[in-house]
């Protein structure tokens, strides 16, 4: 009886015509494309079932009732076994790509593999290109072997070739297809590259229940966002111009000096981040300031190692730490000198034990949520007074505080020349691009999140653990 194949596949016009040649002219050959016409074919002692380009898994009953080998032509290396291989080539960035031959098996890209195909990944490949390199790969294998497929033995394995140990699944790139809104930008452009296509608008995002599907075909046009450009790095560097222009000396919290001065404050209320940016700046321009920090912020806490790295780094430029007294902590909306001193204390013994040295000034955080504006004596507790009177009734006042400039713009206070300054600002509402204020304050409140994330995916992989359901990230 002469040999006959049933040939799973979704191959068509000339690519079909020349897997048929491979196989030789006089063979029967009867097309399948899908389950229920798999089942249907007849098999006899002489059926070969060679499967190509076609995502129809073969019931393991079928294959018991060959009497002959069964091959599969995988388009993708044995290194990523499973569906849409190529898309996780790209995400895995793989260097080399190209087509297995094996023999099938109950399980899918399981069987013993005979013969390879590679080829070098361009620069730039896309999912589309590389499953395009992969077919052509596995057609060239075809060509070589088709003949040898109707053997009744089975081609011998190649015995230092194995499969990779990730096996991907539908529901695998479903799963990568899910972003988090957690994602890094970098993460972002990755899955991008992996896992769209022009024809699929594959990559989600779940918001409170509801599923919304990235469109790219909608150009975004950028907000005009110039109104906010004063608040930016750039924008922070022309106010330390507009300063060493007029002739400012720099002064910190107790020091009276009688020249033009000004004292040059930070209070760190969100980001620590971002003040560490602006220290790095202020270095670079040779200016010191004052950085006043809070022990019970919920936006970043002291003790952890990278934001106590941040806090010494900021030091390390020359800059000065002071305590930024956080009065809800307590939630005292009346204090006494007494329990106001008594907190300070703790909260200073809190920043002093970090850092190993002593602090000299105190500034308050939300100060009108209480009766901490009544303190106006110069030291509060043995520290430096931010607030004390004599600052408040002899020097010019300018805050950017919520991310506007709250009485006058200070490059305005600057121009106008006054003796002694007091200038605060707040390092979370300086970013690299012009955003509005709102948008300032949610970038390091998502970038804190983010970090968060990070740290505990890299806790895990670092523990051998698994990280159940992760995938968007």
């Amino acid at each position: 009886m002469p040999p006959d194949v049933i040939f799973l596949t979704s191959l068509t016009g000339e690519a079909l015509d020349r897997a048929k040649q491979a196989l030789g002219d006089a063979v029967p050959i009867t097309v399948v494309r899908d389950i229920d016409s798999l089942n249907a074919a007849a098999v006899n002692a002489e059926t070969t079932l060679i499967s190509f380009g076609t995502s129809v898994i073969v019931p393991a009953d079928l294959l018991n009732r060959l009497a002959k080998p069964a091959y599969n032509l995988h388009a993708a290396s044995p290194e990523f076994p499973g569906r849409d291989p190529h898309h996780f080539a790209i995400y895995r960035s793989a260097k080399t790509y190209g087509a297995t031959l094996h023999l099938m098996t109950a399980q899918v890209d399981d069987g013993p593999i005979v013969a390879v195909e590679t080829f070098p990944v361009n620069p730039g490949a896309t999912p589309k290109s590389l499953l395009t390199e992969a077919n052509r790969a596995a057609m060239r294998l075809f060509d070589e072997y088709g003949k040898r497929l109707l053997e009744a033995e089975p081609l011998p394995a190649l015995a230092d070739v194995k499969w990779g140990p990730i096996k991907t699944r539908r529901a695998d790139f479903r799963r990568y297809c899910e972003l988090s809104p957690l994602i890094t930008a970098e993460e972002l452009a990755r899955r991008i590259c992996s896992f769209e296509s022009p024809s699929h608008a594959n990559l989600t995002v779940e918001l409170h229940g509801q599923l919304f599907r990235i469109d790219k075909r909608t150009a975004r046009q950028a907000p005009d966002q110039s109104e906010f450009a004063e608040f930016t790095e750039t924008g922070f560097r022309t106010l330390l111009d507009a300063l060493k222009d007029a002739r400012y000396g720099f002064a910190r919290y107790g020091e009276q000096p009688t020249g033009r001065h000004l004292i040059w404050r930070h209070d760190v209320d969100m980001s620590m981040h971002r003040a560490a940016r602006l220290a790095e700046i202020e270095k670079e321009e040779g200016i010191a300031a004052t950085y006043f920090v809070n022990p019970r912020s919920q936006f970043y806490s002291i003790f952890e190692p990278a934001i106590e790295a941040l806090l010494r780094r900021i030091r390390s430029f020359g800059h000065e730490i002071g305590l930024h007294f956080d009065g809800a902590a307590y939630d005292t909306r009346s204090w006494t000198t007494a329990t106001l001193e008594a907190a300070v204390h703790r909260e200073q013994a809190l920043l002093e034990t970090l850092l190993q040295s002593p602090i000299a000034a105190l500034s308050w955080h939300n100060p009108d949520q209480s009766n901490l504006l009544d303190f106006q004596d110069e030291t509060i507790g043995g520290l430096f007074n931010a607030y004390s009177g004599r600052l408040r009734r002899d020097y010019t006042y300018c805050s950017d505080s919520n991310g506007y400039w709250r009485f006058k713009p200070m490059k305005d206070v600057i121009r106008e020349g006054h003796d002694r300054l007091h200038l605060l600002t707040h390092p979370d509402v300086w970013t690299p691009e012009a955003m509005p204020p709102s948008a300032r304050i949610e970038r390091a409140i998502i970038g804190r999140a983010r970090m968060i994330r990070s740290d505990y995916d890299v806790r895990l992989a670092l523990a051998g653990r698994r990280n159940i359901g992760k995938s968007g990230r």
